[in-house]
């Protein structure tokens, strides 16, 4: 699945990309604490609701305290699901217990320099494993290859355990890269400026399509 990926600092770019996207049945919104990343996301995410988009809203919480973060997003209507960083300060059993409480999907997002065996704990507990394919935060950042590895480790986990979860990529996916990608058990790619920021973002979303 090609889920466009909204990183912006202002509720105004925001609308602006979320109605070009309406086609998209999942897009991702990037959160963004100014702590755990450099960049700072938008603060009126309450009005979301009032645009009365056909779009099913997934959340990547890129901040220290992801409970605090869920607790502001409890209104907002049509998300599907959340993925924190197993590198935030909060214990992780308790954001995957208030993640279900809120009747949404689990995503545990992983950066590229953390060390594939931080998850393995709680892979029973999850739907998705996120791997970041950049260092996180702003966009246009370049690919890291050894996701790879780390990529191909975890799909030997989930085999040898006769477990099934959705294995997604976010950063630097590009259409001269994404069939690799998949070759390596990918099923989700998120996919930031090369369709947000397109002149006709629907042609590049059914390109990437095309590929997976």
């Amino acid at each position: 699945m090609i889920i466009p990926a909204i990183l912006v600092n202002t509720f105004s770019d925001f609308e602006q990309q979320a109605k070009k996207l309406s086609f998209a049945p999942l897009v991702q919104i990037d959160v963004m604490d100014g702590e755990f990343v450099p960049n700072k996301s938008f603060a009126e995410f309450e009005k979301i609701n009032d645009l009365n988009l056909p779009i099913k809203w997934e959340l990547h919480l890129m901040v220290n305290r992801p409970l605090k973060e869920i607790i502001k997003w409890q209104k907002i209507k049509n998300i599907q699901r959340v993925i924190f960083h197993i590198e935030s300060e909060d214990n992780p059993n308790d954001v995957i217990s208030v993640i279900k409480d809120n009747r949404w999907e689990v995503g545990i997002a992983i950066n590229p320099e953390t060390e594939i065996k931080e998850i393995l704990p709680f892979l029973i507990q999850i739907d998705e494993v996120l791997f970041l394919t950049v260092h996180p935060g702003k966009q246009g950042a370049l690919f890291v290859p050894e996701v790879k590895n780390k990529i191909l480790e975890l799909r030997k986990v989930l085999e040898n355990k006769d477990m099934d979860m959705i294995v997604a990529v976010d950063g630097a996916v590009k259409i001269d890269n994404i069939t690799e990608i998949k070759s390596w058990g990918v099923n989700n790619f998120c996919i930031g400026g090369t369709i947000t920021l397109a002149s006709d973002p629907q042609n590049i979303y059914e390109q990437f399509n095309n590929l997976v």
